[in-house]
């Protein structure tokens, strides 16, 4: 196959700007500069690989300029993420902004045990909807998601468990703006309810025993962390990350509420930092209110994800 001249510059000329970007990435000594300097070319030229690395088309001038203003915001500190306006999560697309957390890789292994859970509830337990309910012959699973942000865990786990009915919770109504809007993009509009409340607050008596399961990624940094954090990490909504002294004032919250909620052998579910587990271990033993517990180790060893049953009583 011969290439006519045209696209032989195209590509020399998409290959030494892409090679600039990725300089500039790694003189800030920026991780994964290549796959950076890829992401942010193609993005804001709006190329697939094979347009871009086979010289089908070239970034225009104006292009350039638009990749050179976002370089620079990358160099500041700005996450890509925030850049792009958007991250993958669970082999998902989702639109995130400076008002919801970064989806992370280690918040799947919540979503992966969650999913565990769900297969394991006994069917025979749940309660059917309505006669008059188009899925009707469909046993219905309560769910709910604590800190709802982007809408990842409650989108991903709809997504693969169509028998959920799932209910997602953020104080913040700008999270719940973008949440809406993924869910609207993933087609989960009469899937997928939006409340604005912090914690359990907007459920009073109205919840109780309810859910078959409880998840969140609750904020779980400790505030004298603050200081050693990354500027990408600082970029991100404080409220999402500060968990207050040792980082455990919102997850025992959740831990000391969420019995009350529970059905009967229900689950809670929670995404936790690094050194957190064995003190969480203590209180749910010194308590008394989980029939049983353990904990998810991430790829770092680190005991990243409480799964904890109700007790039946």
């Amino acid at each position: 196959m011969r290439w006519s001249l045209p696209k032989t510059r195209n590509l020399s000329l998409n290959i030494s700007f892409l090679k600039s970007v990725e300089k500039r990435l790694k003189e800030s000594r920026i991780p994964s500069a290549a796959s950076e300097a890829e992401q942010l070319v193609r993005h804001f030229s709006g190329m697939s690989r094979l347009d871009f690395f086979t010289g089908q088309k070239t970034v225009t001038p104006r292009t350039r300029k638009f990749i050179q203003a976002a370089l620079k915001t990358r160099l500041e500190g700005q996450p890509l993420s925030y850049i792009l306006e958007e991250a993958e999560f669970f082999g998902l697309k989702f639109f995130v902004n400076q008002h919801t957390l970064i989806p992370r890789p280690e918040t799947e292994i919540l979503v992966e045990e969650g999913l565990k859970i769900l297969d394991e509830i006994p069917r025979r337990s749940l309660k059917r909807p309505p006669r008059d309910d188009r899925d009707a012959s469909e046993p219905i699973i309560n769910v709910l998601d604590i800190g709802a942000g982007s809408g990842c865990i409650a989108i991903s786990l709809t997504i693969h468990k169509t028998d959920c009915r799932m209910t997602a919770l953020d104080v913040s109504s700008k999270a719940l703006k973008m949440a809406r809007k993924n869910i609207e993009f993933h087609g989960l509009g009469q899937k997928v309810k939006l409340i604005k409340s912090s914690l359990f607050g907007a459920f009073g008596q109205d919840k109780k025993s309810s859910f078959d399961l409880i998840l969140s990624n609750p904020p779980y940094v400790p505030e004298e962390d603050f200081r050693t954090l990354s500027r990408e990490v600082l970029s991100e909504p404080r409220l999402a990350l500060d968990g207050g002294p040792q980082g455990l004032l919102i997850i025992e919250a959740i831990l000391g509420q969420a019995p009350y909620f529970l059905k009967s052998d229900g689950w809670l579910l929670m995404e936790i930092g690094d050194g957190q587990a064995e003190t969480l271990a203590k209180k749910i033993l010194k308590e008394k209110r989980f029939l049983n517990f353990r904990f998810v180790k991430d790829l770092n060893g680190i005991e990243r994800v409480l799964v904890a049953q109700k007790d039946s009583v």
